[in-house]
Formats: structure tokens, sequence, C-alpha cells
């Protein structure tokens, strides 16, 4: 018998919320759907009623919903996050593997965030912690969730040398030497990592700036890492590289 979930919708706008409600309802998987418009509604349904999954505006009159799930402390549900700002936190959600949607919503983009649910097993308690740090914390001391057989793996950024695309997938090479192969492209990770002195230097390799020891002159180049790695650099990715490595 397949499993139904409860899930609460958490948006105080009427019209937004009868339509996340209205998509829901497409889906047989959900025996309840509970609505809050506040944060205040949304915590009496939360002490009342067990619940498997919530879709929160990150806005809300009665405050911040990112808030109020670090108050919260034990996140037993699983979260979608939901927010009109495209710019706002989304770094945030992305570096802790969450799922969020943009308003207006996108029906196959919710499709898909509903269907992800529905195929996870574990819970998001150490991403939502996780989430929180990066969004208090300074740039230096922010981790990335890495995807891995067994569930999420977060590294802090400053401890990744560089990374090397493998297909449809990256290798991660860190300061401790160790090696791990993350189901992410690196055109992805590279969109992750952008903001904190990562540099693409050709299209399989991404490289930590702070690693540079040395470059080589050539055609491109090479880039000598403190790990000892020598890197190429293609000649379509040397100007960006060296404006990169004057400014660094």
């Amino acid at each position: 018998m397949k499993n139904k979930y409860r899930v609460l919708v958490v948006e105080d706008e009427p019209k937004a919320r009868e339509q996340l409600v209205g998509m829901l309802g497409q889906f047989e998987d959900f025996s309840d759907i509970f609505e809050a418009g506040s944060l205040k509604e949304a915590q009496r349904i939360c002490e009342s009623e067990d619940l498997d999954l919530a879709f929160c505006d990150v806005m809300l009159p009665d405050g911040m919903s990112l808030d109020w799930i670090a108050q919260r402390g034990k996140i037993d549900f699983e979260l979608i996050f939901i927010t009109s700002h495209q710019d706002f936190a989304t770094k945030a959600f992305r570096l802790a593997a969450l799922d969020y949607l943009l308003k207006p919503l996108d029906k196959e983009e919710f499709r898909t965030a509903v269907l992800r649910f529905l195929t996870k097993k574990d819970k998001k308690n150490s991403q939502i912690e996780q989430l929180i740090h990066n969004l208090k914390s300074p740039k230096e001391q922010t981790k990335i969730a890495l995807p891995t057989l067994h569930g999420y793996l977060f590294v802090e950024i400053r401890q990744i040398v560089r990374c090397e695309s493998d297909n449809t997938y990256t290798n991660f090479f860190l300061k401790d030497g160790k090696k791990l192969l993350v189901s992410r492209t690196l055109k992805d990770v590279e969109q992750l990592l952008e903001d904190f002195g990562f540099c693409r230097v050709h299209n399989s390799h991404l490289i930590n700036m702070d690693y540079v020891e040395e470059y080589l002159k050539g055609e491109g180049g090479q880039v000598k890492l403190s790990d000892g790695t020598h890197v190429d650099v293609s000649r379509r990715r040397k100007e960006e590289f060296l404006g990169q490595l004057k400014k660094w």
C-alpha cells in the first residue's frame, strides 16, 4: 500500500496558497493538506499534527520562516522553501542541498520538487542546520552539502583545493588529501562556488585560488597548486584566470 503523507502550506497570500493546495491535490500521495497564513498558525499546526512535509514562504507577516525553523530546534519533517526574490538566500539553499521554488511557481519545477520528496527516505535535519549556519556565518566558514551514496557530506569550502569533471560527476580534492566523487556536474559546482574564490580554468577543472602557488606560461599555461598538482589552463579561459589572479 502506498504511503500517504501529511503536508503543511505556509503562505500568507491567499491566491498563492490556493494555487499550492490545488497543485498538491493533483498527487494521490497526500492524505491531509493543512494551511497557515502566518508563522503563528504554522506553529499551532506543527504542535498538533504529525507532518511529513512543509512548503514555507520565506517572508511572512510575522517574521521569516528561516528564523522560525532555527528556533524550533529539531525538524522531523522535510521542507521546501518558496520565495519571490531570486537572489534571496538561494545560494544558501543550494549549498545546503535544500529544495526551493521561485514565484511565480513553475508547474514542472513544483512537480520535480514533490517527486524528489516522494523518492527520498532520509530527513533533512542536518541540511536545515547547515542552511542556518550558512546564512549566519562568514563565507570562510561556510560548508557545502555534497551528495554521496549514503546521503550528504558537509565539507568546508576552504578545504576544497580543486574539482575535476568526470562526465556527469565531479571529483573533489581536499586539503587533507581526500578525494570525493559527487553526483553533480562541474557546471553545477562552479555555480555554487563562484562567490568563494574558485575559478574555472578548463572545461574539466575548477580551482580554489587560495591554493595557487605558481603559473607556468604557455599557450594556455599551467597552474601549480599547493598540493603539487599541475592543472592545465585552456586558451579560452586564460584571460579570465589571469585577470582573477591579479586581483587575488
